[in-house]
């Protein structure tokens, strides 16, 4: 039987530099997700460990953010998936809640948004993969589908994009260019392609 998919789109171009190599992984990013159709499921943040990790000191700070801290302390211990979800209350103007199955408030209301926190550092190709599988097994009752990264940007244009970045902000325009096991390996996965392909593929772009 043919198996569902779902469309990932992502719009920051941070991403794919942290993606590529020219930079530490995003430790964020708001990802839009649709059915095959193109008819669009919802949006949430996926979020890894460094992101919020970075910040619990200043949260620890603000007595209305225990829960959340709590939340966070517990999650940068396991190795899973956690979730963190965003209520509306029934009487605001612009009330919403997700169209899927999520965990109701004690006021009966469903989530207007979610965050995914993955047990990754940052975030990459697998770890979007990932996180949108697991969320979909638990959200979607879909025990298994596949995913496609959709907005996503060539070497040569992501590489062009963060030296320009680099300009802008009077940073080191001037970039080191690796091609790292790590970002093989997931290409390789990605374009359904061989490792020595996609390696020729990075290089090509380059030239």
């Amino acid at each position: 039987m043919k198996k569902m998919k779902i469309i990932v789109r992502s719009e920051s171009a941070n991403l794919w530099w942290g993606i590529y190599g020219f930079c530490e992984k995003t430790g964020w990013e708001d990802l839009n997700l649709f059915d095959e159709n193109k008819k669009r499921i919802g949006g949430l943040c996926l979020n890894g460990k460094g992101y919020l990790r970075a910040g619990l000191d200043d949260l620890k700070n603000d007595p209305e953010e225990t829960e959340f801290v709590e939340a966070i302390e517990k999650y940068l211990t396991d190795n899973k998936c956690h979730y963190w979800y965003y209520y509306d209350n029934k009487d605001d103007e612009d009330f919403y809640e997700v169209p899927y199955l999520a965990p109701k408030n004690h006021n009966g209301v469903k989530p207007r948004f979610m965050d995914i926190w993955h047990p990754d550092e940052g975030i990459g190709i697998s770890t979007i993969n990932s996180a949108i599988k697991v969320w979909a097994k638990e959200h979607l009752r879909i025990e298994d589908c596949d995913i496609e990264i959709q907005n996503e940007e060539s070497f040569e244009d992501s590489l062009k994009s963060f030296k320009e970045n680099e300009e802008l902000f009077g940073g080191d325009s001037k970039v080191e260019v690796k091609f790292a096991d790590e970002l093989i390996e997931e290409l390789s996965q990605h374009w359904k392609k061989p490792k020595d392909e996609v390696l020729k593929k990075l290089e090509n772009s380059i030239k």
